[in-house]
């Protein structure tokens, strides 16, 4: 019983020896870093920034541009793709290390103009700590704040260069801006991407590619009451394609599609429609996928359901998905380690539904990290989107230990 009492002790001290450890300098820095986050929050929420709105994005643009020129980033703005409103910040910062970082995040939000008094920023107690609300936070606004504060954390000495790209179209599949971010992000060492996260936070097998499913159908307009057989109603023939091509939709981790959006040019109450628009929302993992659902869409809708109604399906590929290379995964298996160090897990999820810029970064070839910036939920949900707050000393250490380890 001695021995094995011996044993048991040399194994315990054995095991403690080897444990991994933090970096307790950065972690004391991270900590203290981590109050101000809630303010620099409230100042990135109360500038309304809904994608298209330029005035807002305008505002936000000037404010990042002050925050990151105080850091002592040398800043630009880039005109997006034509038809994209507010431009892009770029700051860059020169080191003496090794590695070129590209870190990414956006600062537009899926809410209009007025959601911010329906839903103000606010912070209150939650059962695993504070809760931080508002339009926007956690998608995207909380990964610009944990860029914002995961600067002061760093040195010349932890990278060759280090480029922060903020854009303002990801919510509508960033066209504008997804091209500029592929060319930025080739030769860098790595990108580190700062979407947001779930609670307890985990890491993504990949993110799904965003399309767009377009379906137009004509018909011909008659009086509702007096002649209504002698029109051909396309909201009729709407009804039919929505019925056909619901099933499309594979279900949880597989191939996503709904319809979204129903547009009529004009609508009167007794006229027969002679014109439907249907929008549909498509998530792919591959772009081989897409040309899969384009012909099961033809095939649904190859005869339509009320006589001479013409219909015309269009299948748009918007953001690229992101599947995570063998260099990403390495990657991952880095912040999986770093987080260990805190007592905390990354478990790794399959692919997301949701779509995000890491899939323009990702085709540049180089290794691409997703979720780096705060767990949250609520997302896209007026007054219901938040963050956990008791997590950021742990997001601003995870992200400043990534950068110093691939910058040195």
């Amino acid at each position: 019983m001695k021995a094995l009492i011996a044993a048991a002790a040399v194994w315990l001290a054995t095991s403690a020896l080897a444990a991994p450890k933090p970096d307790n300098a950065l972690l004391k820095a991270a900590t203290a870093e981590a109050p101000a986050v809630t303010g620099t929050l409230k100042s990135l929420v109360e500038v309304e920034s809904g994608s298209g709105d330029a005035e807002g994005l305008e505002t936000l643009g000037r404010y990042l541009e002050g925050r990151f020129a105080q850091s002592g980033g040398s800043v630009s703005r880039v005109k997006p793709l034509p038809g994209t409103v507010g431009d892009i910040i770029v700051a860059r910062w020169k080191g003496t290390g090794k590695g070129r970082l590209l870190l990414i995040a956006h600062m537009d939000t899926v809410y209009q103009r007025g959601a911010l008094a329906k839903a103000p920023f606010k912070v209150v107690e939650g059962a695993a700590g504070p809760l931080a609300y508002g339009p926007g936070i956690a998608d995207d606004k909380a990964g610009i704040a944990v860029i914002l504060h995961t600067l002061p954390l760093l040195s010349a000495r932890d990278y060759a260069e280090l480029t922060v790209v903020i854009n303002t179209d990801e919510e509508r599949g960033s066209v504008g801006s997804g091209p500029i971010i592929t060319e930025m992000a080739k030769g860098m060492s790595a990108v580190l991407s700062f979407e947001p996260t779930v609670y307890p936070e985990t890491m993504v097998n990949g993110t799904s590619g965003t399309n767009t499913v377009i379906v137009t159908i004509a018909g011909k307009s008659a009086h509702a009451g007096a002649a209504p057989e002698a029109g051909i109603n396309a909201m009729v023939e709407a009804a039919h394609v929505i019925a056909v091509t619901k099933d499309l939709d594979r279900g949880p981790g597989k191939r996503r599609f709904n319809w979204t959006v129903v547009n009529q040019d004009r609508g009167v109450r007794n006229i027969i429609p002679n014109n439907v628009t249907l929008i549909g929302d498509l998530r792919t993992a591959t772009l081989a996928e897409v040309d899969q659902f384009r012909a099961e869409l033809a095939e649904r809708l190859k005869t339509p359901a009320v006589a001479g109604a013409q219909v015309v399906a269009e299948v748009r590929v918007n953001r690229p998905p992101f599947d995570v290379s063998p260099a990403s995964s390495a990657l991952i298996e880095e912040a999986q380690a770093i987080y260990a160090t805190l007592g905390r897990r990354l478990p790794l999820m399959p692919r997301t539904g949701g779509g995000t810029d890491a899939g323009y970064a990702a085709i540049a070839g180089v290794p691409v990290l997703e979720f780096l910036g705060l767990p949250g939920a609520g997302y896209h949900t007026t007054d219901a989107e938040y963050v956990h707050l008791e997590s950021v000393p742990s997001r601003l250490y995870l992200a400043a230990s990534l950068i110093r380890r691939l910058g040195r």
